[in-house]
């Protein structure tokens, strides 16, 4: 599994050619799988690959079957506000674990703040959703919130 900005950067190889670099990553709405990519092709502007063209995210590139279409890479999707069931603050999600075969994303990781993130680290959460507004309710199993 790989962190979502660990993609930016990393090259776009269709049948042994480089098309670009990774610019940005693409989420679904519930912040469930990886909906595409979007790469910088120098002066041809920037292009996005969907799902359905991508084949596999490797340590060193991304294999794609299709040179995708022209687009503007939109708002990045994170970090969202991250609270409690109860309305109250958690922290902010700053990246998503993206699985490489099956492009779904099984985890978030949510920072504390400065301080939480030097003392605790930041936390992997697996059980979440996500509101209309985009901020992101993290279930929280009893016993673990201190109380």
């Amino acid at each position: 599994m790989k962190n979502a900005r660990t993609l930016i950067g990393l090259p776009i190889v269709m049948e042994s050619r480089t098309l670009g670099r990774v610019s940005a990553v693409e989420l679904d709405p519930g912040l469930r799988s990886l909906s595409g990519l979007y790469f910088s092709c120098g002066l041809a502007g920037s292009r996005r690959v969907a799902r359905c063209d991508l084949d596999l995210i490797g340590d060193v590139a991304v294999l794609v079957h299709g040179t995708g279409k022209r687009s503007q890479p939109p708002a990045p999707p994170l970090p969202r506000r991250a609270i409690s069931p109860d309305g109250s603050r958690l922290g902010a999600i700053t990246d998503a674990i993206v699985d490489e075969e099956t492009f779904q994303i099984p985890l978030l990781e949510l920072s504390g703040g400065y301080v939480d993130d030097l003392t605790r680290g930041r936390v992997r959460v697996g059980a979440y959703s996500v509101t209309e507004d985009g901020d992101v309710i993290i279930d929280i199993p009893k016993g673990e919130d201190g109380s």
